[in-house]
């Protein structure tokens, strides 16, 4: 029998009926069983007939559970649950995540969790998770570094998104690359970046891309004889933006405060000024003449990890990383 605490957070039929479909989602009820009855669950969760009505219309018009006048409410469809635990919130991180579920069946639920860098939160979402999800979609804290607490799930069960420069075999993976594959996607704009007599990048010390990365943009610059220029303060400046020279920007936030500061010099970009930035996103079409970006396919990673989730076929790839060339550039 369900013994629920009920929470001020959403409704009793919510929460009654995700505690069926997790119950449902352990092997508590396996397909085809019987569920308890109205007057059962009624009475053990003290709610109403009602509530326990509409949770199982809920379930009912998702297809995890059926009902018949002989058998009573019963389990119609296993359902499958997914702990999917990102970085960060962003615009095309939220893209990614609608290429995931959009295609997903009603009966696979998916418990979207951020982990904003923080060691002890991410752990701990791993640990308390254990035997209640069927599928695990990570991001890992570090691009270069394993985090060992993911040896505590089972490894056919983990798909590894975005980061992963650490040996992984015994995993499915959906990643991008950051190092060479950077040195590749500005070497395929090298024309447009020697227009300018100089290419900084802005690289806050708190940014969490990889700083593997900036060699390869060291790199870049002394092979097509760029002089360059690394601003790893947490703040651009009026005075670091000058005419004739290129930036690439790594976060979107100070991609914003560089777009004022031209605006407040006068500066065109594409012609008076350049700029690139990472991780492609809508409104990098629409600022200014469109700002070129250098970002892998979000929504393909997403939609081969909705691959992944429905087919549990293991998947080990990198997604391709292009440099998007609009009129910033």
């Amino acid at each position: 029998m369900f013994e629920i605490e009920f929470s001020q957070q959403t409704t009793k039929v919510k929460q009654l009926a995700n505690a069926i479909q997790d119950a449902i989602t352990i092997g508590e009820y396996p397909e085809g069983s019987a569920l308890p009855s109205i007057n059962d669950l009624s009475k053990t969760c003290r709610v109403a007939r009602d509530t326990v009505f509409k949770a199982f219309q809920t379930l009912k018009e998702s297809g995890v559970i059926e009902s018949t006048p002989t058998k009573g409410y019963y389990v119609a469809t296993a359902t499958t649950q997914i702990l999917a635990m990102f970085d960060i919130f962003s615009p095309y991180k939220n893209d990614m995540y609608h290429a995931l579920t959009n295609n997903l069946p009603a009966n696979y639920k998916v418990d979207l969790y951020f982990h904003h860098y923080n060691k002890k939160f991410f752990e701990s979402i791993i640990k308390e998770s254990i035997g209640k999800y069927n599928l695990y979609i990570i991001m890992n804290i570090s691009n270069d570094v394993y985090s060992d607490v993911l040896d505590e799930l089972d490894s056919n069960r983990v798909l590894l998104l975005d980061f992963g420069k650490f040996e992984k075999d015994k995993y499915a993976y959906v990643c991008q690359g950051f190092d060479k594959t950077l040195y590749d996607c500005l070497m395929s704009g090298a024309e447009l970046f020697r227009k300018y007599k100089k290419v900084t990048m802005v690289f806050p010390e708190s940014s969490e891309h990889p700083r593997s990365c900036i060699p390869y943009f060291e790199k870049f610059c002394d092979e097509n004889a760029l002089e360059h220029a690394l601003i790893t303060r947490e703040n651009i400046l009026e005075s670091d933006v000058n005419v004739h020279e290129a930036y690439l920007i790594v976060k979107h936030s100070d991609l914003i405060e560089f777009t004022k500061i031209c605006r407040s010099k006068g500066f065109n970009m594409g012609t008076d000024i350049g700029v690139v930035t990472f991780n492609d996103a809508p409104m990098l079409e629409v600022i200014e003449n469109g700002i070129t970006s250098i970002s892998a396919d979000f929504k393909k990673m997403g939609s081969l990890a909705s691959e992944f989730i429905q087919t549990k076929q293991k998947i080990q790839t990198y997604i391709p990383t292009k440099l998007i060339v609009r009129g910033s550039l």
